[in-house]
């Protein structure tokens, strides 16, 4: 018994609802103020569910690498928004199980649990972003136009 395909359309969608579910969560790390304010309310909520682990004073180097990575990930779900690809599609959900064993190893080493909230997001669109897509070969994206080849001369 083999797992139903998705169309390339559905497909699509996935990948563009993973974008807009990344944008909406990742923003605020982005930016110091909204940084400092998301993690106020993440410890806010961490305490009122008495969740185990740690959520440390933010220093200057845990804003500055949260920053980079709001950054970097609002830019890459722009990138899923507007063209959603199945090699697009592949990539994040290779991230994802990253960003998934990076959280999961964080909260079996004293992180909050609150991290898991963000790790199921993880596992979801990382299993339906390797999903089985109908036609889809092996090959992650079409080949592209040929590149026409110079010859160099020697000497130049």
């Amino acid at each position: 018994m083999s797992l139903p395909a998705l169309s390339h359309p559905r497909y699509q969608r996935i990948v563009r609802a993973s974008g807009w579910y990344d944008l909406l969560v990742t923003w605020p790390f982005a930016l110091p103020w909204t940084f400092a304010w998301l993690y106020t309310q993440l410890g806010q909520i961490a305490q009122a569910l008495a969740l185990p682990g740690t959520l440390h004073p933010l220093d200057t180097t845990h804003m500055l690498l949260a920053n980079l990575l709001g950054s970097v990930v609002v830019v890459w779900s722009v990138a899923r928004i507007a063209a959603p690809t199945l090699l697009l599609g592949r990539l994040d959900g290779v991230a994802r199980f990253l960003f998934a064993a990076w959280q999961i190893y964080a909260v079996a080493h004293g992180a909050n649990a609150i991290v898991l909230g963000f790790t199921a997001f993880e596992l979801l669109f990382g299993v339906l972003q390797w999903w089985r897509v109908a036609g889809a070969g092996v090959a992650l994206c079409p080949p592209g136009p040929r590149r026409l080849s110079v010859p160099v001369q020697a000497g130049t």
